[in-house]
């Protein structure tokens, strides 16, 4: 009871944790509820430890190598190691994905990833996908129905159309409802293309009603049109649209 008077002094919480045995689990579960993993030599080091534990009091995680010159096969089996255990802990809350290679895995890893993302799908309400890696669109939206607690998602600088071995991954699982209140798709896809906001809200099973914020980016007044019908019984308070289209308005307009 005492710890949870000094939860924003890290100092004592420090101290605490090494003073005595019974402080220890206490300091630790408000030392570090958000981890972020974002170098190879970091998932090497997490993977081995994860195991132990030792991350069981962590509700917020950002996994994946933000260096473009890092090879995809050199992490790959590291970031499975890491989602299985959180998989396992079913304590993640917030879980944002960096460069998820899903075109690496093989025919014999997919029973355990899907198996993985069904036990984090049981806990994350927020998820961001950034510049992650999908054989296709489907794909895509499989990942994101897998995830029925999810109230906030964020997509950016996905890559869609990679070559894999065994195609969609996730087909089959089941196909959640997501009531989502924070919706922000940002920044085209690689093929050139952007995510058609109207039609991911019917494809991954998007319930609106409860939508306060939405972020997106469209190609012209037309597909404008078409987001503000989709959410036009939405309580949206922040709606912040970019358009592409030659012309149009620059930049990025916020309407409150």
């Amino acid at each position: 009871m005492i710890l949870q008077f000094v939860a924003a002094d890290k100092a004592t919480l420090r101290a605490c944790s090494k003073a005595a045995r019974e402080f220890r689990y206490a300091a630790q579960l408000y030392l570090g509820r958000h981890i972020t993993v974002n170098t190879c030599e970091r998932l090497k080091e997490c993977a081995q430890l994860v195991g132990g534990g030792v991350f069981q009091h962590v509700h917020s995680l950002d996994l994946g190598v933000n260096d473009k010159n890092a090879i995809p096969e050199d992490y790959w089996k590291d970031y499975l190691v890491i989602l299985a255990a959180f998989a396992r802990y079913r304590v993640l809350n917030r879980l944002w994905l960096s460069e998820l290679p899903l075109y690496l895995h093989r025919p014999s890893q997919k029973e355990g990833l899907r198996e993985t993302i069904t036990g984090l799908g049981s806990t994350v309400t927020e998820l961001g996908l950034y510049g992650c890696h999908f054989s296709s669109y489907e794909e895509m939206v499989s990942l994101i129905r897998s995830f029925p607690h999810c109230d906030s998602l964020f997509i950016r600088d996905c890559a869609i159309g990679e070559k894999t071995a065994g195609g969609n991954v996730f087909s089959g699982l089941p196909e959640h409802t997501l009531r989502i209140k924070d919706l922000q798709l940002s920044s085209p896809l690689s093929n050139g293309t952007l995510i058609d906001v109207s039609n991911l809200i019917e494809d991954a099973g998007l319930d609106v009603g409860s939508l306060t914020v939405l972020v997106c980016d469209v190609w012209n007044s037309e597909s404008t049109q078409r987001v503000a019908a989709a959410v036009s019984s939405s309580p949206v308070e922040d709606l912040q649209v970019a358009c592409a289209e030659p012309g149009g308005f620059q930049g990025r307009q916020t309407i409150r």
